[in-house]
């Protein structure tokens, strides 16, 4: 998300030097003209610093291959980086047991093997709620309200 200064502002002068032009043909005066130089001129130092001080978020692929399309952040730091493998799971719901807070694991452990499986499919199988809904014949807001119930159900548990 690099921001080469030298050529976006080229470009921005460039496309003032037209609109000066324009703006005077329009009949507008240098006060005005000038005013809204400076208001896009801080838009650009405002991009600019966005550009240079925002870290790209992490490439949706998980795989070791592609270190150049990792972010830095994970470059610099390896503890940031999480990789398992499916065979670490010996049952579907298996990935309960990785759960760090003994609490959350707990209250997960209680629920019904339907709830484990509607969050299995959300969090392991990355289905989205509309497909979920499709894969059980019901709509999707049916789906949200499951999500709800469990949600409720880890909060108290």
């Amino acid at each position: 998300m690099g921001f080469n200064h030298a050529a976006e502002r080229k470009k921005f002068e460039q496309k003032w030097a037209l609109l000066r032009k324009k703006y005077r043909k329009a009949g507008m005066s240098k006060e005005e003209i000038q005013e809204m130089y400076e208001f896009d001129w801080n838009a650009f130092l405002s991009e600019r610093r966005y550009r240079e001080h925002t870290q790209p978020l992490p490439s949706e692929s998980f795989s070791d291959d592609d270190e150049d399309s990792m972010s830095g952040l994970f470059k610099k730091f390896d503890s940031l980086k999480v990789t398992f493998s499916e065979d670490d799971f010996t049952g579907r719901y298996s990935w309960v047991e990785t759960i760090e807070d003994q609490e959350l694991c707990a209250s997960l452990k209680v629920l019904s093997a339907n709830d484990l499986e509607l969050i299995t499919r959300m969090v392991i199988d990355d289905y989205s709620q509309s497909d979920i809904a499709k894969k059980e014949g019901c709509a999707r807001n049916t789906v949200n309200k499951k999500l709800a119930r469990i949600k409720k159900l880890l909060r108290e548990g």
